[in-house]
């Protein structure tokens, strides 16, 4: 049995670690609860903590789903692979829903960026095509955007003399 609490035990202490965190990125509620447990917090102050910078401003899952989708677009990344990161950050289906929406993402033109980042050249052949569908349904976008963006090169209209799309791929 203790006698005393520890001064690392006590709710301020907690929001001390939590606001240092917060200072240097966005953080979902779930990510501080995790780092703060991981910490050696007890739950209830974890709620208090969490729940009171929420209440200042100092937290918000809305704005750190904002900062995110912005990010993983930057990176090249689809709206399939956002949605499941961020539910998988502890973020709310609706919260997700919005920042994905306010996004205003033109799902087709991230992709085909990506290919012209990632690539070094257009597809040499069925096989090259192919790899470039899959690596872009990995990265999260939807089986269309994935196939249109795959043939894309940015000198495409120099590209269409020289490669043409097979009818069977889809």
């Amino acid at each position: 049995m203790r006698a005393s609490t520890t001064r690392s035990d006590t709710p301020a202490a907690a929001e001390k670690i939590a606001i240092g965190l917060l200072a240097r990125r966005e953080h979902s509620a779930f990510e501080l609860q995790q780092k703060l447990k991981l910490r050696g917090f007890a739950a209830e102050i974890i709620g208090v903590v969490i729940e009171r910078l929420a209440a200042q401003g100092w937290q918000s899952d809305a704005r750190y789903s904002e900062a995110y989708v912005r990010m993983r677009v930057a990176r090249g990344y689809g709206l399939a692979a956002i949605r499941a990161e961020l539910r998988q950050r502890g973020v709310a289906a609706d919260c997700v829903s919005t920042a994905l929406a306010e996004a205003d993402v033109d799902w087709l033109d991230c992709a085909q960026q990506h290919v012209a980042r990632y690539y070094q050249q257009p597809p040499a052949d069925r096989d090259a095509l192919l790899r470039r569908y899959r690596h872009l349904l990995n990265r999260g976008f939807s089986p269309e955007q994935a196939r249109q963006a795959s043939v894309f090169w940015p000198d495409e209209a120099s590209m269409k003399s020289h490669w043409a799309v097979p009818d069977d791929f889809a």
